[in-house]
């Protein structure tokens, strides 16, 4: 082996021995050093800046099964060679990679089979965005898992982390839609389509309903159980096509918390319960529920709000309480001002890592400095 590769498999080791935290180690909170990440687009010569000034490790990289796989089982080569060709190119300025291979963003010859997308209780199917209902539509599942299987022999397994989630923006999430002359979520809640009709247990019941013999408590424990395993099985599916490192499930927002369900149900998911108006239970964000319903023991609980450290600080316990490590990235509203309360926030709750999504290659190296303060 040469220099260089010898070089890339030491990072990566380092790297999957810091994604790794025991339950010991999880339960004593023992103190690591919090390392940075990159999201965004970037040149070759803003990454070596900020990896070298800046301090960052890891980047993001992501990809699109639609642009992969524009018809079924034929592969767009070219587009592989690429997302292949920024890894290797990223290596070489010395970070490790976390990946997202974005099945999340399906392509239209799925979308247009019978059961790939969603439907709310009106009926409606929703077709504001491209992630395939692979919680009700189990039968598409197996194409999910080829594609990654393709994906992982074209770039490699050589990850330190693989993000999943399946929703929109690649988290673990139903869709949501906002009223036009309000701004405001709608109460919606996606589990209406040809399958889900099949596996309710509260069938003719709909949100909004009367609820004599509890049908709002059934539908609702099965709605969110049913995003509960939808995450098990996409990192089962990650296994099955090869990878077998440190899976980031991706948790967003702030999330429903204790009484929220009975709140809702309270008014038979009628949507103005306030955890409803907030489209906490609507989306799903049940992360307690899904956090103890993980299975697979190379799991990092990834937060998406790292600016908010109630958020970041219950995540940090779930994950804890169940020997895992956790992640955060910074939001698309972060503004640089905020970052050395952020790297505080990732001190306080010892993460593995912080990502960094889409400031200023300036704003990022200006305040590096926080985050060695804060790992110090």
């Amino acid at each position: 082996m040469n220099n260089f590769s010898t070089k890339i498999a030491a990072a990566a080791a380092a790297a999957i021995a810091l994604f790794a935290f025991t339950p010991a180690e999880a339960q004593a909170s023992v103190s690591t050093t919090t390392k940075l990440g990159i999201i965004g687009n970037y040149s070759d010569a803003e990454m070596a800046g900020l990896h070298n000034a800046g301090g960052a490790a890891d980047v993001l990289v992501e990809m699109n099964w639609f642009q992969a796989e524009p018809t079924q089982g034929q592969y767009d080569e070219a587009y592989l060679d690429g997302i292949a060709a920024r890894i290797t190119r990223l290596r070489s300025l010395g970070y490790t990679i976390t990946f997202n291979a974005g099945v999340h963003e399906a392509p239209d010859w799925l979308l247009a089979l019978p059961g790939a997308r969603y439907v709310d209780q009106n009926g409606d199917t929703y077709t504001d965005s491209k992630e395939p209902n692979l919680i009700f539509g189990t039968q598409y599942r197996t194409l999910a898992t080829r594609y990654l299987k393709k994906v992982f022999t074209k770039v490699g397994r050589n990850f330190s982390v693989v993000r999943t989630g399946g929703g929109h923006w690649g988290e673990l999430t139903y869709p949501f839609k906002l009223d036009p002359a309000t701004g405001k979520l709608r109460n919606l809640y996606f589990a209406f389509d040809v399958n889900a009709r099949k596996a309710t247990p509260t069938p003719g019941w709909k949100p909004g309903m009367s609820s004599t013999k509890g049908q709002a408590a059934k539908f609702l424990k099965w709605y969110l159980n049913s995003l509960a395993a939808y995450q098990n099985w996409q990192i089962a599916s990650l296994r099955s096509a090869g990878y077998q490192g440190t899976t980031a499930v991706l948790y967003p927002s702030y999330g429903m918390r204790a009484g929220d369900f009975d709140r809702a149900v309270a008014t038979n998911l009628a949507g103005t319960s306030s955890p409803e108006i907030n489209g906490e239970v609507q989306r799903g964000y049940d992360a307690t529920r899904q956090i103890a319903a993980l299975k697979d023991p190379k799991v990092v609980v990834y937060g998406t709000w790292a600016e908010n450290a109630d958020t970041i600080s219950y995540l940090s316990g779930l994950a804890a309480a169940k020997g895992l490590r956790t992640m955060a990235e910074t939001s698309h509203v972060c503004l640089p001002s905020q970052l050395p309360a952020v790297m505080a926030i990732a001190r306080r709750n010892n993460l593995a890592a912080l990502y960094i999504v889409r400031l200023a290659p300036s704003d990022i190296i200006g305040n590096a400095r926080y985050l060695s303060a804060a790992a110090g």
